[in-house]
């Protein structure tokens, strides 16, 4: 079947829905989360230390690989059926070990880890491989045949690292090197995935209430700041931070992205990691400042460099798949500039913490302002 074949088919195809297993599916990988972002509340000397974020950085690439990879077959393949009903439920399953296999002490944990992984890409390789057989495109069948032997080589490859040879380091650093090529291989298919583009309107959905429930895991945190007995400014002050960078993320998906573009969706896809990350980073350096377990300078280079992944992540989303109008370098450029500059500054004034507080959300609801008027040219609902 040739591309125009397949844009047509697309065309005369109603909107993809979100199923309410995938939503159930998302859940799962919403505790994992939750499991991971613990590793950041691990303080020494006031800081966190560089390997534990380094972990986090790598367990969220690899739930986020899993997920991504789940949604994307999903997106293009799935039906209510009992085989895609029973691999997604199987997968979750996996999911939740993977989830508790989760630990400070990564080496302790790793075969545990690197199995379930394993698991999950060989099923999910087994899907593609099954859409291979059954499809009578060439090109689908070429794209789900690229995309299962990626799968089976990582999952052999995390079997492997599992067997004690060598020293960890290097069996580690094997695995890690495989969950890079899982995440980052497809981008060098854009070629192959341009023949059989998503339903983007679907997918569009998919991460923003995958990011929505993130933000649900954000006001959690701050619930958890908050003593009955004594409500603090702080906490109020966090809150506010949060809904504010929802509105950004919200305003953008509603009001800046065109969810009908013909697209394969690879700058959508990674550009959520680093907005997961973001949102994960900001969440615990404000509630780790709140109980006073952060140092002012390490507080504001952790919060600095969450907002860089979001707000810059969000940027190139809107630029990429910004409605006609809404594609403006130069300007998403000065306010970024202007908004780090003010935020850097307020940062690292040596006032209360609330001050700093009140600073960081004013300038937050001043860029709020900026970003719907300037790059949104103040569109309404």
């Amino acid at each position: 079947m040739s591309y125009s074949i397949l844009s047509l088919e697309k065309t005369a195809m109603k909107s993809k829905e979100v199923s309410n297993f995938e939503l159930f599916y998302d859940l799962i990988f919403a505790y994992a989360i939750s499991r991971i972002t613990s590793v950041l509340h691990i303080i020494n000397s006031e800081r966190i230390p560089v390997l534990d974020v380094a972990e986090f950085l790598m367990m969220m690439l690899v739930f986020w690989t899993i997920w991504t990879y789940q949604t994307v077959f999903a997106n293009r393949f799935y039906h209510t059926n009992l085989s895609h009903v029973v691999f997604l439920v199987f997968n979750m399953f996996w999911v939740v070990v993977l989830s508790q296999s989760i630990n400070t002490n990564f080496e302790q944990t790793h075969a545990t880890f690197a199995g379930a992984t394993s698991v999950l890409f060989m099923s999910l390789a087994v899907q593609y491989l099954i859409q291979a057989k059954r499809n009578k495109s060439q090109e689908v069948r070429h794209l789900c045949i690229q995309l299962g032997s990626l799968l089976i080589s990582i999952a052999v490859i995390g079997v492997l690292t599992m067997i004690q040879w060598g020293n960890y380091g290097l069996r580690f650093s094997i695995y890690a090197i495989t969950i890079f090529m899982a995440a980052f291989v497809p981008i060098g298919m854009k070629k192959t995935l341009r023949h059989f583009p998503t339903h983007f309107d679907h997918l569009t959905e998919r991460y923003s209430l995958f990011t929505i429930i993130l933000f649900g895991e954000s006001i959690i945190s701050v619930a958890g700041t908050i003593d009955s007995l004594n409500v603090h400014v702080d906490s109020l002050l966090f809150f506010i931070i949060i809904a504010l960078l929802f509105s950004i993320y919200i305003l953008t998906y509603d009001l800046g992205i065109n969810r009908h573009l013909t697209t394969a969706g690879l700058v959508l896809i990674h550009a959520h990691y680093f907005i997961f990350v973001g949102i994960e980073l900001i969440t615990a350096s404000l509630e780790l400042f709140i109980n006073r377990e952060l140092t002012q300078t390490y507080f504001s280079w952790l919060l600095i460099i969450g907002l860089f992944c979001f707000l810059v992540s969000e940027s190139v989303v809107l630029f990429v798949y910004g409605q006609k109008g809404r594609r403006s370098s130069s300007n998403v450029f000065f306010i970024l500039a202007g908004f780090f500059v003010l935020l850097g500054i307020s940062a690292n004034l040596k006032i209360e913490a609330s001050m700093i507080y009140g600073l960081i959300a004013l300038s937050i609801l001043f860029l709020c302002y900026l970003w719907w008027r300037v790059l949104l040219r103040g569109q309404r609902y």
